[in-house]
């Protein structure tokens, strides 16, 4: 066999072990889709997600319902998440991850309730970088989703209209920023209009839809 150089394989060599550390287009699939509960009383998916390219992001986290039931901005995005990945119910079920422990300080194998629906299944993300405040003070950036796509690049709104050619997720990626840090309360907290650009809300999935 002979080899020729191939710049873009030597490329993401480099990528095998390393953060999702800036905003943009990324195929891979969830790694971890783990039902949460914040001490507050939010109920969300945290996910992990692993790049074609080898690049990783932990705490990817969406809060889809606040203490009282009501809907958040994350709901809409994992409606969005379960078009693309063509799946119409979610059940968490327990099963084996490993995750990072901050007391141990290392990965360790955890059991955890999972959406395994969500899991090892290919799905695109546009990512933004997020500032936020640490606990030992001061501020860093994480990566945070800001929309899905399928894997051949239709986004959720041109697959519930069956849309024959993907064309929201150029425009999606050209406007995509990063959000720094703002003054006030955290954007966490808050509910928030979604950041998901399309056509309407995913209130409900209908019975003729097509998957």
């Amino acid at each position: 066999m002979e080899y020729r150089l191939d710049t873009n394989a030597a490329k993401q060599a480099d990528n095998f072990f390393s953060r999702i550390e800036q905003k943009g287009r990324y195929l891979g699939l969830f790694t971890r889709a783990e039902k949460v509960i914040s001490q507050k009383g939010t109920i969300g998916i945290d996910f992990s997600f692993k790049a074609d390219s080898g690049e990783t992001a932990d705490y990817l986290t969406i809060w889809t319902h606040n203490k009282d039931g009501n809907r958040l901005q994350g709901f809409n995005t994992l409606m969005a998440i379960m078009t693309c990945l063509r799946v119409k119910e979610l059940k968490a079920t327990d099963g084996e991850i490993e995750k990072y422990d901050s007391q141990a300080k290392q990965r360790i194998k955890s059991v955890v309730p999972l959406f395994k629906e969500l899991m090892v299944k290919p799905i695109g993300l546009l990512i933004h970088m997020e500032e936020y405040e640490k606990t030992s003070g001061g501020t860093a950036w994480k990566p945070s989703i800001s929309a899905p796509f399928d894997k051949d690049g239709f986004t959720a709104s041109e697959i519930l209209n069956q849309a024959k050619t993907a064309g929201t997720l150029a425009k999606m990626e050209q406007a995509l920023r990063d959000r720094p840090l703002k003054a006030g309360p955290s954007a966490s907290q808050q509910p928030a209009a979604s950041n998901y650009g399309g056509d309407g809300s995913f209130n409900d999935f209908e019975s003729d839809i097509q998957f």
